[in-house]
């Protein structure tokens, strides 16, 4: 490890999950953001390390090495990779810092894997120009490429939590690329013991994207719900018109208060939710108010995440 990547993680302070942020990746995130707008003041995409300063992160930073590239929609690339630390962990929902050497920006992407899936781990990068997704559709992006992560967030599905323990229905609402750390939960959610939550009766997932061919991980969703009837899956495509208009007779348009209304009609009144919604700024605080006013429900168990 040499270069820029060795340099920034060198200034990436070490601390344990739930710690104060330290000043050292805090300075780091408001130097590398100089000129930077947030969302909303000037349409500028914030930088990574700017929109998590406040967040906890694992003590682990780890080589990881490529070993499978898969391309999971026509904008979508999907990066399997191997951990050499034994040590690094991530809850089901975490992101990682994504370091690349030579790169002068750090990537942040969601797991779309899940924690028993480790020492492999799985990313889904959308196409952009920002530099490390930039990099991760091109062809220094490779079998046998190595980067470094260290993982964090609190946006997570946590198998100890209290919420998790005693939810009856787990509400996931997904927009575009938000559906990676939600994909990990519903995941992970599945493969706990029916006997370690046995009041999780429903998991519904919301997933709206612009077109059919943009749903990520569509067939394996479908093949999840087809082996466990505790998920209801409601996909929707938002564009799906024009020239290049594709193939699809399932449902259209954004995810709004009446579909967010029916999911939870599908248990019986007062069952305890939780809720997680993943997706583009707009579309993430107008459904996270709409569950929380609109809705009723409680503050603490509607949970979300911004991505630009």
């Amino acid at each position: 490890m040499r270069g820029a990547a060795a340099s920034l993680i060198a200034r990436c302070a070490r601390r344990a999950p739930g710690a104060v942020e330290s000043p050292g990746i805090g300075a780091l995130a408001a130097r590398r953001s100089h000129g930077t707008a947030s969302h909303g003041s000037g349409g500028v995409r914030p930088d990574h390390l700017t929109r998590t300063a406040g967040e906890p992160r694992e003590d682990i930073v780890s080589d990881a090495k490529l070993i499978a590239v898969h391309e999971e929609t026509p904008t979508v690339r999907e990066l399997v990779l191997e951990v050499s630390d034994q040590a690094f962990t991530f809850r089901a929902g975490n992101w990682v810092d994504f370091f690349i050497d030579g790169c002068p920006k750090i990537g942040g992407y969601s797991m779309c894997s899940t924690p028993s899936e480790l020492p492999k781990l799985r990313l889904a990068v959308k196409r952009s120009l920002h530099p490390p997704a930039a990099w991760c559709h091109s062809e220094a992006c490779a079998i046998g490429a190595h980067v470094q992560m260290k993982a964090g967030g609190k946006f997570c599905w946590d198998p100890a939590g209290y919420a998790e323990r005693s939810a009856e229905h787990l509400l996931l609402v997904a927009g575009g690329i938000g559906i990676n750390p939600l994909y990990s939960m519903a995941q992970a959610a599945l493969l706990a013991p029916r006997s370690s939550f046995p009041q999780l009766r429903r998991i519904s997932l919301l997933y709206s994207a612009s077109r059919p061919s943009e749903l990520a991980y569509r067939l394996h969703l479908e093949e999840l719900a087809r082996g466990d009837e505790r998920l209801r899956l409601s996909l929707r495509v938002t564009r799906n018109d024009g020239a290049e208009q594709e193939p699809w007779e399932g449902l259209t348009g954004r995810v709004g208060v009446a579909e967010l209304r029916a999911a939870l009609s599908e248990e019986s009144a007062g069952s305890k939710v939780v809720s997680y919604v993943c997706g583009p700024p707009a579309m993430t605080d107008a459904l996270v108010d709409v569950l929380r006013s609109e809705l009723g429900l409680p503050k603490e168990m509607v949970r979300s995440e911004k991505w630009w």
